[in-house]
This record gives structure tokens, sequence and C-alpha cells, in this order.
């Protein structure tokens, strides 16, 4: 596929292209095209291509207080009123 320079001229005003990227803009284009004409029949898109629902499981709600005591536990920081005091943030340090 190749471009008139018209066509170069109006791209390179839009896009602060140089005119002389006539060479690349070709190669971009002709990729552009490879692509749009390449034959995908009986290849299965993936997750990433948005066509397939992920599938989801259900929350797990524990109702216990001591565990997030016991994660503040592992913290090498001050905790108070079941919080990680953070320097110069939190009163009461």
């Amino acid at each position: 596929m190749t471009l008139t320079q018209e066509q170069i001229a109006r791209l390179s005003k839009l896009s602060a292209l140089n005119v002389d990227s006539h060479a690349q803009i070709d190669s971009v284009l002709d990729s552009l095209h490879m692509l749009a004409n390449t034959d995908t029949t009986g290849i299965e898109q993936d997750s990433r291509s948005g066509a397939k629902i992920l599938a989801l499981r259900a929350d797990e709600i524990i109702e216990d207080e001591k565990i997030p005591d016991e994660l503040l536990e592992c913290s090498p920081q001050k905790v108070a009123a079941h919080q990680i005091v953070l320097s110069g943030i939190m009163h009461g340090e």
C-alpha cells in the first residue's frame, strides 16, 4: 500500500512527522495491511481479547476479629487502635 504525496503531507501536518518519513509510513501501513488480511480461521480467541468471560468465585467472608490483629502483629511498625501507626501521619506516636 502506498500513499500519495498529498496524503503524506496531510499526515505530516496532523502528526508533526517529517515528509521524509514516506518509506517508514509505507512500511507501517504495509504491516497493518498484512495483519488485517491474515487468515485466523480456526484460531480461538484467548481471554486477553475480551471474547471470554472470566470465571469468578464467590467471596468468602470470615467473621473473626482475631485474624486482623494477628496480621498486624507481623508488622515491624507500631500498632495502635488496630491500625499501623505511620510516623508523622497519625497522632499518638
